[in-house]
């Protein structure tokens, strides 16, 4: 029976150290279960917010064509004259207008657009104004289409004598100086451009995805 006491204890002993191993174990991988799901889950998530990026960005191409066609549509019209703030036209060019509202601060305040009827939110004294308003454009694929259109003038009016525009150095409208018969009105003409229209397109999707554009075009 002596034999026999001690080979009994180790092996009681023995048993209680696996079950402190198998417990130790379950935890362990208890954590790296929940690690993975939340893994899991954040990747899920932002594959789902780059999804939505790439769809307001492509919904922003049509937003600009939107403008870039009502612009088309009034370029013989007079109306580019004027401003007409309930289009989202403006007739100059306001150089110093920050359209998505990051870089203006208070030690270097800009004007701001009010895209959403409150500035975005933006601290009073961080801005000069916020009177730039947006026009709502037709939505594409549920996403909210926004523009504003400057024309790049001096000022509002004719774009001629003092009002300065920024255009293309010129236009020809002939195919070749001097080739073939030589008829009165032949040779090389210079057309007039138009001055260049900047055209900036906000985009509102799920999740509040936002998206900004920006193109210049001349007609």
């Amino acid at each position: 029976m002596r034999n026999f006491a001690p080979s009994f204890a180790v092996r009681r002993l023995q048993r209680g150290i696996s079950l402190l191993f198998a417990l130790m174990s379950l935890v362990i991988l208890g954590f790296a279960a929940v690690a993975l799901t939340r893994s899991v889950d954040t990747g899920i998530l932002i594959m789902g917010n780059l999804a939505f990026k790439q769809d307001t960005l492509v919904s922003a191409g049509s937003g600009a064509e939107q403008a870039i066609t009502w612009i088309q549509n009034n370029i013989n019209t007079g109306v580019l004259d004027s401003d007409h703030t309930d289009l989202g036209y403006y007739a100059s060019s306001l150089d110093k207008l920050d359209p998505t509202g990051n870089k203006s601060t208070a030690a270097d305040p800009k004007p701001l657009v009010n895209w959403d009827g409150s500035c975005q939110g933006a601290t009073s004294g961080t801005f000069v104004n916020c009177s730039t308003l947006p026009f709502t454009g037709t939505a594409v694929n549920g996403n909210k289409i926004q523009w504003v259109i400057t024309r790049l003038c001096d000022s509002p009016g004719s774009a001629s004598g003092s009002n300065l525009c920024i255009r293309p150095v010129s236009l020809s409208t002939a195919s070749s100086k001097d080739r073939g018969e030589l008829l009165s009105g032949g040779r090389i003409s210079v057309g007039t451009a138009s001055p260049y229209f900047r055209v900036i397109v906000r985009v509102e999707g799920p999740r509040g995805t936002l998206s900004y554009t920006e193109s210049m075009v001349h007609f």
